[in-house]
């Protein structure tokens, strides 16, 4: 399908032109600005999970060399020499001084902790804790061997649930624990952890948590659990390195989750943010701009649909009428009106085409008068030469008593008369205008005697059209310019064929023939005005047929292809419209 290259194609295709590469920049904006924004939002995620671990790293160390140190503490291993003494009143007082200095020593640091002391020697606990704390050889045995920070639930109070850390020894060969002077358990309260969390979590759009290798997890207090859940689940089924960060969908969300790995408490510190609202101002502006597109594309539609009605339309009905003007359709008018500037146009074209019609019909009925003037003077001066010669053979049949050529003569030529007199029709058909010829044939067999003729034309061919007199002022040159001159007897041939679209008829005969170069010369003079030198009925004849069948019809004179003559050949073209000249169509 050839699309046309009008006004409204071509705006429409400017139109998306230019919208495309819009398109194609912004998405490739949009693209970078939200890779941009991912990326500060990776590294500010990490930067706040490294802070969050090194302090809660720095905490956790600083608690455990606070137990550390206690277990080398002079006080507390004075106390422990009491003890086994058993002097009550110097273990009351050297009781009150390590309690005050375990209070100060918990007490120093921002976290919410306990200390307590267990001697293993005499099986008994200080402790800074508001509970009564028991000795239990086997859950203190069981804790001493893990070493570092352990997470301890409380069943009966969450709130209570803490971290602990033990320090002391040695332990003996058997693994037991009568051999330690002290053992120092450093526990803080999982609250500390869940208010970092808090903390971390403030004005952000993120939700932090802690989890260990075993899947125990400790939350902020605005936690959403279900979805922390999900995090840990999509966590732990990657390769964890100490930090790190990856994108994961849960319930048709996307999240980035950050983690960092705490060497001093053994969990991962992990923060996930929804990435939907951090990129909801970016998605916002996208949104505005697509609409604004939309708005902008549908805009140029209605402009486009404007200029279709109001430009293209016009022009394509104005382009139509003009076309059948240009077909010769002078009255053709454009009836239909546009409410713009075209109305202007459309009064004028056909205020034009009207006064246009009105003057070609003049020309053109002028110029068809002129010409019935010419072919019927034209036909007319055919008459007194045809007549003179068959006048000056009555005479010379009359002089020599030849009665019966007088009167085949006579009888030839009335009938020859009352069919050139019929002005009114300058038609016939080729059965009539052969009949014709074979009466003047006839008349020159009674006076010459030494004349043959053949007609050697189809049936189909009899029905056609065309003017009068035409082949029979050829036939009269080549009898008299060919064949009387000649010496002995000659032959007439009358031919009639159909070759491709054009008509032929051949008038051939075995006369004394001319030189090939008085044909060039005759064809020559054929188509200029006439003078003495060409024979006025050849001239005559193919004037005719150019003025009844256009330039491709005429005459054609050549040598006798099949006898010592003259060829000349009569040819139009079929199916030429005689009308159309009279309508000035040619």
């Amino acid at each position: 399908m050839i699309i046309k290259k009008n006004i409204f194609t071509k705006l429409n295709a400017v139109i998306f032109i230019f919208l495309i590469p819009i398109l194609l920049l912004y998405g490739l904006s949009n693209q970078v600005s939200v890779q941009v924004v991912e990326g500060l939002l990776q590294k500010e995620k990490s930067n706040q999970l490294e802070f969050f671990r090194k302090q809660l790293d720095a905490t956790a160390l600083s608690l455990a060399m606070n137990a550390i140190t206690l277990t080398r503490d002079t006080t507390v291993l004075g106390m422990e020499r009491v003890m086994l003494t058993g002097i009550e009143q110097q273990l009351n007082q050297i009781e009150s001084n390590v309690q005050e200095k375990l209070t100060l020593q918990s007490s120093a640091n921002s976290w919410y902790n306990d200390i307590t002391l267990y001697f293993p020697s005499v099986q008994r606990t200080l402790s800074t804790s508001f509970r009564q704390v028991p000795y239990d050889e086997r859950k203190l045995d069981k804790s001493v061997r893990s070493p570092g920070w352990s997470y301890r639930p409380d069943p009966d109070r969450p709130d209570t649930s803490s971290f602990v850390y033990y320090a002391g020894g040695p332990i003996n060969e058997n693994g037991k624990l009568d051999q330690s002077l002290v053992i120092v358990e450093m526990a803080f309260y999982e609250s500390n952890v869940t208010s970092l969390l808090d903390q971390l979590k403030t004005g952000s759009k993120g939700d932090p948590f802690m989890v260990d290798r075993q899947n125990h997890l400790s939350y902020n207090r605005s936690s959403d659990k279900q979805t922390t859940s999900a995090v840990v689940d999509a966590l732990f089924q990657k390769t964890l390195e100490e930090k790190g960060d990856f994108v994961t969908e849960i319930g048709k969300k996307t999240y980035l989750v950050n983690y960092v790995y705490s060497q001093a408490l053994g969990y991962y510190v992990v923060d996930y943010t929804p990435l939907e609202q951090i990129l909801s101002p970016i998605t916002k502006i996208r949104n505005l701009f697509y609409g604004f597109i939309i708005l902008l594309l549908a805009v140029g539609i209605m402009a486009s649909f404007l200029l279709y009605k109001h430009v293209q339309a016009p022009l394509h009905a104005l382009t139509g009428v003009l076309k059948r003007f240009q077909n010769g359709d002078f009255s053709v008018r454009l009836h239909r009106w546009f409410h713009s500037e075209f109305d202007f146009v459309v009064v004028r074209f056909n205020d034009m085409a009207g006064q246009i019609q009105h003057l070609i019909e003049n020309v053109y009925e002028e110029k068809n008068r002129s010409r019935m003037a010419t072919l019927k003077q034209l036909q007319a001066q055919i008459n007194p030469h045809f007549l003179y010669n068959c006048l000056n053979f009555i005479i010379s049949s009359a002089n020599l008593g030849r009665n019966e050529s007088v009167i085949a003569m006579a009888y030839n030529l009335s009938d020859y008369y009352r069919y050139i007199t019929r002005l009114d029709d300058p038609n016939t058909c080729l059965r009539d205008e052969l009949k014709l010829v074979k009466n003047y044939l006839e008349i020159h067999m009674l006076r010459l005697q030494r004349i043959q003729y053949e007609i050697n034309v189809p049936e189909e061919m009899m029905g056609i059209r065309m003017p009068r007199l035409l082949i029979q002022p050829i036939v009269e040159n080549a009898i008299v310019h060919g064949l009387e001159p000649k010496m002995g007897g000659g032959t007439l041939v009358i031919s009639g064929e159909i070759i491709g679209e054009y008509i032929r008829i051949t008038i051939e005969d075995s006369g004394v023939g001319i030189s090939s170069d008085r044909q060039q010369q005759l064809m020559e003079q054929l188509n200029q005005p006439m003078d003495e030198t060409v024979g006025y009925g050849l001239w005559n004849i193919h004037q005719r047929l150019k003025y009844w069948y256009g330039e491709t019809s005429g005459l054609e004179i050549t040598s006798s292809s099949t006898q010592s003559g003259l060829c000349v050949t009569i040819y139009w073209k079929e199916g030429y419209d005689h009308d159309s000249i009279t309508a000035g169509g040619r």
